[in-house]
């Protein structure tokens, strides 16, 4: 596995439905013990924009006349991979066809979804390292609606606050609109990763990692980055699988 643990998200307008799977999912140590719920499609859709998750789990039937799973899949831009977890199974070809990897039951068994969420998270590091490429440059618009680009080593840390995100170099800063995801989509992914949710690190550009903080290398060693509960422990697996893959 790539990642000491695989954040989730769930979509369900009945959370209630889910202790069953929810006690299951906590009990498998792949998976992230802070598993996001969420009732409502435009949550998902907000929640997705700014934070890290690995396998979005999507009831079918969301209570909503407009928007059942099968749409909500079709909308989000650049989805993480999808599974379907519903009581009904008339859904399961048309989540086919919309993306959705794979489906299981609300009352599948625990060593049926152990194996389940095995194969998918497998399957998540497949496509994490199809992600693993080469990107030299970006091109993105600033504040500004000038169109700059940046070198991606040259990098050393991305910030987001209210849909803005400052892109720090060693001694320049770039200010575009957007969120974080999107940005940690188009770059490597064995060469960033999150210690917070709303920070994303170049790992080359680390100097330094100690319990809850990190260093950057000069000239951006001015003040610590904090790590979160959350997030600290895969950004330090990372780090680590980066190191041994960069000796």
């Amino acid at each position: 596995m790539n990642k000491l643990n695989y954040r989730v998200l769930i979509v369900d307008d009945e959370p209630s439905s889910l202790v069953y799977v929810l006690m299951s999912l906590k009990e498998l140590p792949f998976i992230n013990e802070d598993i996001a719920i969420v009732n409502k499609p435009v949550q998902a859709i907000e929640y997705l924009k700014e934070n890290e998750v690995d396998i979005l789990i999507l009831d079918m039937d969301l209570g909503d006349a407009d928007i059942d799973g099968i749409k909500l899949a079709k909308l989000i831009p650049n989805p993480p991979l999808m599974v379907a977890c519903s009581a009904h199974t008339d859904y399961v070809f048309k989540a086919n066809e919309a993306g959705i990897y794979t489906y299981f039951s609300k009352k599948i068994s625990f060593n049926a979804l152990k194996a389940k969420m095995e194969d998918v998270v497998e399957m998540v590091d497949k496509r994490l390292d199809v992600k693993t490429r080469d990107v030299k440059s970006l091109r993105m618009k600033s504040l500004e609606n000038k169109m700059i680009e940046i070198e991606v080593d040259q990098i050393y840390y991305a910030f987001v606050d209210d849909n803005k995100i400052d892109i720090f170099m060693a001694e320049e800063a770039y200010r575009c609109g957007g969120n974080l995801r999107a940005l940690q989509s188009e770059l490597p992914v064995a060469k960033f990763a999150r210690p917070r949710r709303n920070t994303l690190v170049n790992l080359a550009k680390v100097d330094l990692v100690r319990t809850d903080e990190l260093y950057l290398m000069k000239p951006r060693n001015t003040f610590p980055i904090l790590m979160t509960r959350s997030y600290k422990e895969n950004f330090k697996h990372q780090y680590e699988v980066y190191k041994q893959n960069n000796k």
